[in-house]
């Protein structure tokens, strides 16, 4: 089925070439002062008019697509070849019929070369046909191919958003599992704490952008859901400066930095920390996460890994291709992730 908008743009195209071809043929005709000039140009004009139209549309509809276009130039060669020679042929027999009408006719030495006249009116038909064709059918492939990088760009971070969802989901029923276990007290607030970060999931971060105030709202729930299941020697910070509220971000893009840190920067038995500094300025998000690191966890192998961050890197370069600098240092027992955006179109 057609869309109201290509039926519009063929109905245009129509009207163009009708209004041109109207001009081409009555121009003439109305400036033309002279009786016996305006005879001749509806006698000779109008059918070179009307072989000029036939090499346009025949090279535009029926050559250029079946031959040039399925990269078949020889027979497209020959095809432009025959049709020029039929052309000739035709004016060739009009011409001569004109003679045979007109009074006192005769048979002048120039008749066949009166004939060859539509010849160079039909090449620049055909060149200019096969301009606006190859041209109409480079911008259509272009058009196509963004449409298709553009549903293979929604397609991907459709996909790689659904896999943060299992992954979060499966960390923190793990969590409250072992609260439930201990029959801990906590336990019926983490699960109003999931509840809410949960309807954050599943309905803002069904929207394309959602408010940076929302996100770090977001953030500042996961935490204090983990803060539940961990003891009071790990030392955790979060510090956020500037204004969020109007700057837009995707949903569930900061937190695998922060699952990150709390997979792998926790221990029950050493002293630990996490430190979360989100900061705002004008076109600009700044997010600096660190949190320990473990020598007898091999962690420089584990935290660069993980379904979440990857997939968190992933989304970056699709989003903000050549807009963001993520930067990962391990200084010491502390592993640290720098990550900037820039908004500026």
């Amino acid at each position: 089925m057609l869309k109201s908008g290509g039926i519009q743009s063929k109905t245009l195209a129509v009207l163009i070439h009708i209004l041109i071809w109207a001009v081409l043929l009555f121009l003439p005709v109305l400036v033309v002062e002279s009786l016996e000039a305006k005879q001749r140009f509806m006698h000779v004009g109008w059918f070179i008019l009307v072989m000029m139209a036939i090499s346009f549309y025949l090279n535009s509809h029926v050559l250029i697509p079946n031959l040039l276009l399925k990269k078949k130039p020889w027979l497209y060669a020959l095809a432009l070849a025959m049709t020029m020679l039929v052309i000739m042929a035709i004016s060739t027999g009009y011409f001569e019929f004109l003679e045979f009408l007109r009074p006192n006719r005769h048979h002048p030495h120039h008749l066949y070369r009166l004939a060859l006249i539509p010849f160079a009116p039909c090449v620049v038909a055909i060149a200019f046909s096969s301009v606006i064709k190859i041209s109409t059918e480079w911008y259509k492939n272009e058009k196509q191919k963004k449409e298709m990088e553009a549903e293979k760009l929604t397609s991907e971070l459709a996909f790689l958003k659904s896999q943060i969802n299992p992954h979060f989901l499966f960390n923190n029923l793990n969590n409250i599992c072992s609260l439930a276990r201990k029959k801990s007290d906590d336990t019926e607030n983490a699960i109003i704490k999931l509840s809410q970060i949960m309807r954050y999931m599943l309905q803002d971060s069904k929207n394309e952008k959602v408010s940076l105030d929302k996100e770090v709202e977001y953030l500042q729930n996961y935490i204090e859901l983990q803060r539940l299941r961990i003891s009071d020697q790990v030392n955790i910070e979060m510090r956020t400066e500037g204004e969020t509220s109007l700057i837009g971000i995707e949903p569930l893009l900061l937190i695998p930095f922060i699952e990150n840190a709390f997979k792998h920067g926790i221990s029950y038995k050493e002293d630990s920390s996490i430190r979360i500094f989100l900061k705002v300025i004008p076109e600009k998000l700044f997010l600096h996460v660190e949190n320990t690191i473990f020598r007898n966890r091999e962690t420089e192998a584990a935290t660069i890994s993980g379904i979440g961050l990857k997939n968190v890197l992933r989304r970056l370069d699709l989003l903000y291709p050549g807009k963001h600098e993520l930067t990962i240092n391990e200084e010491g027992n502390t592993y640290m992730i720098e990550l900037i955006i820039h908004f500026t179109p």
